[in-house]
């Protein structure tokens, strides 16, 4: 009886086609590449938000984050507290500001998924603002209605 080796592979200079690097195309590439742009992203966010904590902003930028990593889902008045207390926002950089409102927006959408909620909830012209709102007016200097 004959038998057939199927586990035979094409060898090229030594090399199996197991070994041979992969091709990405189509969906897979666009993933790897969008993957990419996603991890050099972190490290800009990352290097920025170092370079802001060595900054002379750097303790109060620390408190608030702090604060955002342990705050719970009714805690939205006790942020807006820190701010006042820290009132640092008024004389920092408007780049710093927007950095720290998206560290802010970032903790308050995960916060609110986490707790079953839509990641966004703002509120409609003549309602009450959003806690996001408020904290968005106090860092743009703007006046809340």
């Amino acid at each position: 009886m004959i038998s057939l080796n199927l586990s035979c592979r094409a060898v090229v200079n030594g090399r199996s086609e197991r070994d041979a690097p992969k091709v990405l195309r189509g969906a897979d590439l666009a993933l790897a590449e969008r993957n990419k742009q996603f991890a050099r992203a972190k490290r800009w966010e990352t290097a920025k938000l170092r370079e802001l904590l060595a900054g002379p902003w750097g303790q109060s930028i620390r408190k608030i984050l702090n604060f955002l990593h342990r705050m719970k889902i009714d805690d939205g008045d006790l942020l807006i507290a820190l701010l006042d207390e820290l009132n640092w926002f008024a004389k920092a950089d408007h780049s710093i500001r927007m950095h720290i409102l998206a560290e802010i927006n970032d903790a308050i959408i995960t916060l609110r998924i986490c707790n079953g909620f839509s990641p966004i909830d703002d509120a409609l012209p003549g309602e009450q603002p959003t806690i996001f709102q408020m904290i968005r007016a106090k860092l743009n200097h703007e006046e809340t209605p």
